[in-house]
This record gives structure tokens, sequence and C-alpha cells, in this order.
């Protein structure tokens, strides 16, 4: 797939950088191409057969474990030191994925539209916080007993999504993708 500019200009992958010559300042004024680090994957949303299965007080406390996982590993920093505000923050992902599950419409209607990217903006999220973040859920998922017929497509929605929260690159090398038969196979 190619992409233009608005001015109908290629632009190149990021990875392309200094496989030209540089081009330093002269009487010609000149640009140098329009890059791209990565195109986010398609995140294909799961049935809701695991809100039916599981039902939302469970897909709560899995928020809630996961998101007291993170506070004690090296990506604590993300939340608020603050318990009142750690709660909240919680809460507001567990309303997330209570709608994004299937459940009643508690997120959106007070936050918006989720926009995961330029919310988690104000704080940093890599490539490796991500990897924390993925497999904290992986642990969350195996310590609460997720019921097994829902793993794969609940795997195969988080594990893209995770990438959508990636807002700072600390690399050129492409995103570390995690397929469902990779980190499930022998399960």
């Amino acid at each position: 797939m190619t992409f233009i500019t608005s001015e109908g200009k290629p632009v190149s992958q990021f990875s392309a950088c200094g496989t030209k010559p540089f081009e330093p300042a002269s009487m010609t004024p000149h640009t140098a191409e329009a890059k791209i680090d990565f195109v986010y994957p398609e995140v294909p949303f799961p049935t809701i057969i695991l809100y039916q299965q599981w039902g939302e007080e469970n897909i709560r406390n899995m928020v809630r474990y996961h998101h007291g996982l993170l506070r004690k590993s090296a990506i604590g920093n993300l939340f608020p030191a603050d318990d009142a505000m750690f709660t909240f923050a919680t809460e507001k992902t567990a309303d997330f994925f209570v709608e994004a599950l299937g459940g009643e419409k508690v997120y959106t209607p007070v936050h918006g539209h989720p926009a995961l990217r330029m919310r988690h903006f104000h704080i940093t999220v890599d490539e490796k916080g991500r990897e924390i973040w993925l497999m904290m859920y992986k642990k969350t998922i195996n310590d609460l007993g997720m019921p097994s017929g829902c793993i794969e497509e609940f795997w195969n929605w988080i594990e893209p999504l995770s990438i959508r929260m990636i807002n700072r690159r600390t690399t050129v090398a492409p995103i570390e993708r995690h397929p469902y038969s990779t980190i499930w196979g022998n399960v």
C-alpha cells in the first residue's frame, strides 16, 4: 500500500531514513520527504460471548486485577500514586471494557470516543510499556480463569488494541506482534 500526502507526494517508511544522501540547506529550497512510522493494525472486536458468559462484574474485576499488577510493575508510573485517583482511573478503564465487550454504554456517554493514543498522551507509553501491559493481561486471564472458549477472541482484540496505546516510539524496529497461537498455543 502506498501512502500519499495531501500534496500528492509519496510517503516513505521511517526506516528509510539514512538510505539517501543527506541534503543540507542550500540556495534552492527543498524538503525531506514525508515518512510514516507504522500503520496501526486493524482491531477485531470480539463478539459479546465473553460478556454473556463471564458477566460485567468479572470483566470489571479483570481490569482491577490487571491495573493492580501494572501498578506494581516497571510501568506503575502510568497510574496516579493517589489511591482515590488510581481507583477512578481503574473504574474508567473498566467502564471502557464493559462497553467495548458488549455491556451497557457506560463509557462513551461520559467520556466520548476512547481515542486511546490521545488519552494516554500525557504519559509515555512506549513499546516496552505496551509489552508489559499486554503480558499482564496474559497473567490476568490465567489467574482469574477467563472462560477458555473466550480467550482467543479476547486476545485477538486486546493484542492489536495494545498497539493503539503506543504514543512514543523508542525504535524504528517494527512493533512486535504476539498472535494468539504463539502466546496460547500450548493451552
